[in-house]
Formats: C-alpha cells, sequence, structure tokens
C-alpha cells in the first residue's frame, strides 16, 4: 500500500497505538450494547453495536498499515468505564472517542503527513472525523436519557419498531407496536442519532 518504510518512525507508533485503542473500544462497545438492552435502551444497543463495528473496521485499517514484526508503543490509559448504567457508559464512550479518536487521531495524521506518509494522514484524518461523529452521537443519547426524552419528543417525528419496520409519528411511540406486539423500548426515531 505505501512505498516508504514505516519501521522505526512515530508513524508507525500512532498505528500500533491505534489498533489497540480501536479493537479495546470495539469490546466495550458490545459490552456496553448488552447493558443498553439490559435497561430497556434497546436503540442505543443498536447504535453501540453499529459503533463496534465502525471501530473494528478501523482497528483493521490500522492493523492493515503495519509491516510484519513488532512494535513497540507508548502504555496506552484506558477508560474501561462500567457496564451499568448506560447514562455512566455513555460518558466513558463520549470521552474516549474525544481523546482517543478526535485528538489523537489528528495529531496522528500531522506526524504521518510530517513523515511524509500522506496516505495514512488521510486515514488518520477521516477516521478522527468517524470518532466526532461518535462523541456527539453519544453525546446526545446521554442528554436524552438526563432529559428524560429518550422516547418523549416536543415536535411530533417518526418512530420505527427496530422488529417489524412499522412507523408511527408522534411526541412518542406506541406503548405496544400494533405490527408485531414489542414494547415501546423496541422503538427508534428516525434520522436521530444516525
Amino acid at each position: 500500500m505505501i512505498a516508504k518504510d514505516l519501521k522505526g518512525t512515530q508513524t508507525e507508533k500512532y498505528l500500533a497505538k491505534s489498533y489497540l485503542v480501536e479493537s479495546t473500544a470495539y469490546s466495550r462497545y458490545i459490552f456496553f450494547a448488552k447493558s443498553a438492552k439490559k435497561e430497556g435502551y434497546h436503540f442505543f444497543a443498536k447504535i453501540f453495536q453499529d459503533t463496534a463495528e465502525n471501530e473494528k473496521q478501523h482497528a483493521e485499517t490500522f492493523l492493515e498499515y503495519l509491516q510484519e514484526g513488532p512494535v513497540i508503543t507508548d502504555p496506552i490509559e484506558i477508560d474501561a468505564g462500567i457496564l451499568s448504567p448506560t447514562e455512566s457508559n455513555l460518558l466513558v464512550a463520549e470521552h474516549e472517542e474525544d481523546i482517543e479518536g478526535v485528538q489523537t487521531y489528528t495529531e496522528a495524521a500531522k506526524v504521518a503527513r510530517d513523515e511524509g506518509f500522506a496516505e495514512i494522514a488521510v486515514r488518520f484524518s477521516i477516521i478522527a472525523g468517524v470518532e466526532s461523529h461518535h462523541k456527539e452521537r453519544f453525546a446526545l443519547m446521554r442528554q436524552q436519557i438526563e432529559t428524560g426524552t429518550v422516547w418523549k419528543r416536543d415536535e411530533p417525528v417518526k418512530w420505527q419498531c427496530m422488529d417489524c419496520g412499522y412507523i408511527f409519528e408522534g411526541k412518542e411511540p406506541p406503548r405496544k407496536c400494533p405490527g408485531c406486539g414489542h414494547d415501546f423500548q423496541n422503538f427508534m426515531p428516525l434520522g436521530e442519532l444516525l
């Protein structure tokens, strides 16, 4: 993929660290999804699962650039979070996306550019943008829990049942889906948090 040798560069260290951070984020979000589902936040669980898949792809992207042989990186600090409540998990996720994602990848992109790895710099920049979106989405999810607006809106919105696909318009989803009988927790607002 790249002609220049990465061995011993700061870019290589950023790639290795980023691979580890993204692999950890993948696992963390799978665990956070289980907690969210247990607490009745079914569409938050889906968002955690979808984000985990993004993180897994980021890890693979970074790993593909690494060449054979070990890479020694600086120690990394990871906030594992707790598995409940979801509101706390969202705060951990939001923080990790900002520090290990946006800030670190923005810095890594600059280093990669300075070291002559333009393609890698672009990848870091693009992934930093994705991580920024994740951070904003987690912040909105946490705000909705704090304000009691997970399933309540001031204006009517479209709610979709995640099981049967039924779409309902209103300030709140129906208590039970008329299409499949599942509870309101299986509804997600269309267009939000995507």
